[in-house]
């Protein structure tokens, strides 16, 4: 297996897993609305092949899935979610394997989100449902599902551009934390090894943080106080009811303990939260500008 397709290919998420393949000798296809793009470009520097267009675009899937062995499927993202953005994304989502399915790709690995079992009750047509396809369907294939994303805490949502760190969260629940470097490398290894990966779901994330813990490593890092603003959940249903929902089951049943021995087996050692600081993550920080809702 040795050309694979990767969509969503100039997200963080793509992209750390267009590097590491390129690294390890595939020959990626990298997706993407805009090859002109610095990210796109930079992509075809190191050596991946852009192909225009999402996934909404059939005729150009059809003709690059002829093309390759695998496919590392990420759907648009949506920051705002409603039981209309859900169904889109499983529609966009089972039609992208049907055709995968039809032009015989030989392994797809799909990146979906943690307990999205969870979420199929209050969510029943969302990334559960999709997976469900994948690995009920005549394909090869695996589910990743990741944890939070270290770069997400550089989202205007976090802000901590405004010096702030607004959390939806309650402050006492910990979730895990990954960085999209480390799911690309595990990507990359997935497909170096489809055989002992198909047909599993992995849930794949590191360290525990609460809130308050998140909050106290960055003051650490950045050597300046924070304000901690705790988002109120009526505020979030407002906003929306799915995202509160969620919220609301993270708070009452946590998410399912993650098989680190398993994790560990393939990739001895993630990058810690404190790495990432130090390495990328306070630098980045430092260069947010403030936002314009004051």
């Amino acid at each position: 297996m040795k050309r694979i397709l990767v969509t969503g290919a100039t997200g963080n998420q793509g992209i750390s897993t267009v590097y590491e393949l390129l690294k390890n000798d595939f020959e990626v296809f990298a997706l993407t609305r805009d090859p002109r793009s610095q990210k796109a470009l930079n992509l075809k520097d190191a050596g991946a092949v852009l192909v225009k267009g999402d996934l909404e675009d059939t005729d150009v899937l059809r003709e690059v899935f002829q093309k390759i062995d695998g496919l590392y499927m990420v759907l648009p993202g949506v920051w705002v979610c409603s039981k209309e953005t859900d169904e889109k994304e499983a529609d966009l989502g089972i039609q992208t394997l049907k055709l995968a399915e039809e032009q015989g790709v030989q392994f797809v690995l799909y990146s979906s989100v943690m307990a999205s079992d969870k979420q199929d009750r209050f969510r029943p047509r969302f990334k559960f449902t999709i997976e469900k396809y994948l690995l009920q369907s005549a394909l090869q294939g695996a589910v990743i599902r990741p944890a939070s994303f270290m770069e997400n805490l550089l989202l205007p949502s976090f802000g901590l551009g405004d010096n702030k760190f607004i959390n939806p969260l309650p402050e006492e629940t910990a979730i895990s934390w990954i960085t999209t470097k480390d799911i690309g490398i595990f990507a990359r290894i997935i497909f170096q090894n489809y055989k002992d990966f198909n047909g599993r779901t992995i849930d794949f994330g590191g360290e525990l943080f609460t809130p308050k813990q998140v909050l106290k490593l960055l003051q650490d890092k950045l050597g300046r106080p924070i304000e901690f603003v705790q988002v109120p959940l009526e505020m979030l249903y407002h906003q929306s009811e799915t995202f509160a929902k969620l919220v609301e089951m993270v708070a009452t049943e946590g998410y399912d303990p993650i098989d680190l021995d398993l994790i560990s087996d393939w990739l001895p050692k993630l990058t810690s939260f404190e790495k990432w600081l130090d390495d990328t993550g306070i630098e980045k920080i430092g260069k947010l500008r403030p936002s314009n809702n004051l």
